[in-house]
């Protein structure tokens, strides 16, 4: 299936407008809602199947208009399904223009055995844009015995403005090849969270302190600085929850700091 999402995000007067462009299962969207207030919406995206199969292609594209804000989740994590003869593949292309803010925190990949999943990720941020972009990658159906058995996961990461390159990643993991137990890959951890941070430049020193004293036991993580306009972090756990929790604090620091905003209501289940 090739499964499209397209949004756009626009501010009218006080409050920022979802219109639907393209949708294309089993990529969907549920109408925005607004539990703080309508200066920001809120969006679930969901996967109207099972999972992502082997020959899938999902893209999606999603524009923030100047001075639009948005919160995307999703409710369940993105399972990949078995690829034996073939991959599965997701493209993530979002564009965020002046004073518009993005708050972008999915729930986990989770490749099962024989998987092969390729993910492309492409932000671009004009100036002022401000961006809180979370990812997890879980080992697979661990209820079912299964840790590292996927063939293959290849992730690629650009965050560009109009000067040129903030930050870019590439990494694979191919456990047959590759022993995922050592320094360098996850070391004795399961789950690997990353998250990025823009924001405005009076407001990373402030931010890079709070995340360095904040404490999350049994996640091995740190954060640094990016050339320009944010802030990194990387996390390695043995479960989601523990990383959802650590990526839930720092999102509330993000917010104090840069929103001047509180944590919002959140149900994803």
């Amino acid at each position: 299936m090739h499964g499209r999402l397209e949004m756009q995000f626009e501010r009218r007067g006080d409050k920022t407008l979802a219109r639907i462009l393209r949708q294309a299962a089993p990529l969907k969207v549920l109408k925005a809602f607004y539990p703080e207030d309508e200066s920001i919406a809120h969006l679930y995206i969901l996967n109207s199947t099972g999972g992502i199969l082997q020959g899938d292609r999902m893209e999606i594209k999603i524009h923030l208009a100047a001075n639009a804000e948005a919160v995307v989740l999703m409710p369940a994590a993105t399972k990949i399904h078995p690829c034996p003869s073939g991959d599965a593949r997701q493209t993530m292309r979002f564009r965020l223009d002046a004073g518009a803010v993005l708050e972008y925190l999915p729930e986990p990949l989770l490749p099962f055995s024989e998987a092969a999943f390729f993910q492309e990720t492409d932000i671009f941020l004009e100036a002022g844009a401000s961006l809180f972009f979370g990812d997890i990658l879980g080992p697979g159906r661990l209820a079912k015995g299964e840790s590292f058995a996927y063939r293959l996961f290849e992730n690629r990461m650009k965050i560009r403005d109009v000067e040129g390159l903030i930050a870019q990643e590439f990494f694979q993991i191919n456990p047959a090849i590759t022993a995922v137990n050592g320094l360098g890959v996850m070391a004795d951890k399961s789950h690997l969270g990353s998250l990025y941070v823009i924001c405005p430049d009076n407001k990373i020193e402030a931010l890079l302190k709070a995340f360095r004293g904040v404490e999350q036991n049994s996640v091995d993580w740190g954060t640094s600085l990016l050339s320009r306009r944010g802030l990194f972090v990387r996390a390695l756990a043995f479960e989601t929850p523990l990383l959802q929790a650590l990526f839930s604090k720092l999102w509330g620091i993000f917010r104090e700091i840069v929103l001047g905003r509180s944590l919002p209501p959140v149900r994803r289940y």
